[in-house]
């Protein structure tokens, strides 16, 4: 009988192959879906698919062994009705590690309008501006990186970090001399999954007599500011937000019966980021902060430090190399626990074989553990180097 991995891979290689068919002939679709004298609507999808190989541990997925449980794929379609206003939506799905479990959810659906230059409105299910890569995390062609800084744009927490239904403003305010100010302000409500990244953690916090029961929407407010320097490719950015209350059930056996915690608690988040382009040159770096405040009596409060710099240098046009230094605190108090920190030097070398297919693959050499989860799969965790390597490949059109 033919495993569920065996299905699995055989069905994303049809994919991949169909993809690179459709790819071959489109880079997007033009259709008159409102008659000839209507706005075009433009569609364009990817599809992606990686592997990872671990040295010691698993690590988004059973990596020890090989794993395939790196995919992606999405379809989006925008158009302009009228003047000045956009709508564009995108179903998505994924599966890393537990995460995803090939769910297919609908990753945006906006409207958008344009006053001017300096103000803009749009509403629906919206991305959450966040640094550099939050609302671009899917766009794969607009990275060197296999994995990008894990403690910043964790693969398994889409469904927490990148989208929410509310609405945001935007605008760009010219500085004269001094360049330019790009804002977005937003407010809405997160939904995260059981299959998520969030879920994936909250079950392995709790004992083996416990069980996640369900996790609630919550309201998120924040925003980005990015200072467009008059240095060409320039630009600093500063971003924030805040949960007020999230919230997830959960069950434990005790002997005689059972319990249920309060999980209550409250979540902030900052991000700093600089980016730099000089001729074939990209220079990165950012810091995040991510601190949690519980109601329960007795719980302390947690807070976990991530920064990154990278460099990346685009040869020619089918050639890109670059690296990467992160490291991820995920307890500021315990900076010296190798379970709560992972330490992580990145190189990477991009193939862009054509405008519609790129192939990736890079190597980690990694100390600390603190970004694994399922701990009952690694169950000796120390200071000692261990290295991953990540391979992946995207059609696009």
């Amino acid at each position: 009988m033919k495993t569920m991995k065996d299905k699995t891979i055989k069905r994303l290689a049809v994919v991949l192959v169909l993809a690179a068919i459709t790819g071959a002939r489109l880079q997007a679709a033009d259709l008159k879906l409102f008659g000839t004298n209507g706005p075009p609507v433009d569609f364009h999808g990817f599809v992606s698919q990686g592997f990872l190989y671990s040295s010691s541990y698993n690590y988004l997925g059973d990596s020890s062994r090989g794993s395939f449980k790196f995919t992606e794929a999405g379809l989006n379609a925008s158009f302009n009705p009228l003047p000045r206003t956009r709508i564009a939506a995108q179903a998505f799905t994924y599966d890393v590690d537990d995460a995803g479990q090939y769910d297919l959810v609908l990753d945006y659906a906006l409207v958008e309008y344009t006053f001017n230059d300096y103000f803009g409105v749009r509403a629906g299910r919206i991305r959450r501006p966040q640094g550099i890569y939050n609302d671009i995390q899917d766009v794969d062609v607009a990275r060197t990186f296999v994995l990008l800084p894990q403690g910043i744009y964790d693969a398994r927490w889409r469904d927490f970090y990148v989208s929410l239904d509310g609405g945001e403003f935007f605008g760009t305010i010219p500085l004269k001399q001094a360049g330019s100010l790009s804002y977005e302000f937003y407010g809405g409500m997160i939904n995260p999954s059981l299959d998520g990244g969030a879920a994936l953690e909250i079950r392995d916090s709790l004992p083996a007599s416990g069980h996640l029961d369900s996790i609630d929407s919550a309201e998120e407010f924040g925003g980005q500011l990015w200072w467009n320097t008059p240095v060409d490719g320039l630009r600093f950015g500063a971003a924030g937000g805040v949960v007020p209350v999230f919230n997830f059930d959960t069950t434990i056996q005790i002997p005689g019966g059972s319990i249920r915690p309060n999980n209550r608690t409250e979540a902030v988040f900052q991000q700093y980021s600089g980016e730099y382009f000089w001729k074939a040159w990209t220079f990165q770096t950012e810091l995040f902060f991510k601190d949690y405040y519980p109601e329960a009596a007795g719980m302390a409060d947690m807070h976990s430090l991530t920064w990154y710099a990278s460099a990346a240098y685009r040869f020619n046009k089918w050639f890109e190399a670059g690296g990467y230094y992160t490291e991820y605190y995920g307890d500021t108090s315990q900076p010296d626990n190798s379970l709560l920190y992972q330490k992580d030097a990145a190189l990477a070398l991009r193939f862009d074989a054509t405008d519609w297919w790129i192939f990736k693959i890079e190597g980690h050499y990694i100390r600390g553990t603190g970004l694994l989860q399922e701990n009952p799969a690694n169950p000796v965790q120390n200071d000692k180097g261990w290295w991953l390597i990540a391979v992946k490949t995207t059609f696009s059109f």
